[in-house]
C-alpha cells in the first residue's frame, strides 16, 4: 500500500503531481468526477450555522472540461460505477464528519465547554 494523507481521519491516495485540482462541494459532481477518472485528494469540513459541510479536494488530468460537462448537462454514466464511486465518496464523507467532531469535542474539553 502506498503513502496516504489523513485529512480529518479519512485516508485518501497521494496527490498525483502535474493534475489539476479543484474543490468540489456536490457530492454528486465528485462522485462523477471519480467515475471519470479523477482523485479525491483530500476532505474538508466546513462549519455552517447548525450543521457541517464538506469540501471535495479533486484532482485529475481535464478537471476543468469535466466540470464544465457536468455543469453544463452533459454528464452520462454507467450506473453501476456511479454507485460504487457515491459509496466511496460518501463514506469520505461521513469519516471526514466523524473525526471532525471528534476534534471539536476534544478541544470543547479542553476549553471546559
Amino acid at each position: 500500500m502506498g503513502k496516504y494523507s489523513t485529512v480529518h481521519g479519512v485516508r485518501l491516495p497521494p496527490k498525483e503531481n502535474g493534475m489539476e485540482q479543484e474543490e468540489v462541494t456536490d457530492l454528486y459532481e465528485a462522485a462523477w468526477l471519480v467515475v471519470e477518472g479523477c482523485r479525491i485528494e483530500g476532505v474538508r469540513c466546513i462549519p455552517l450555522s447548525k450543521s457541517v459541510g464538506c469540501s471535495f479536494t479533486v484532482s485529475g488530468e481535464g478537471l476543468g472540461g469535466k466540470r464544465e460537462a457536468f455543469a453544463g448537462k452533459k454528464a452520462t454514466v454507467n450506473l453501476y460505477a456511479f454507485r460504487s464511486a457515491y459509496t466511496q465518496v460518501n463514506g469520505y464523507l461521513v469519516e471526514a464528519k466523524k473525526a471532525y467532531d471528534r476534534e471539536r469535542r476534544a478541544l470543547n474539553r479542553e476549553a471546559g465547554v
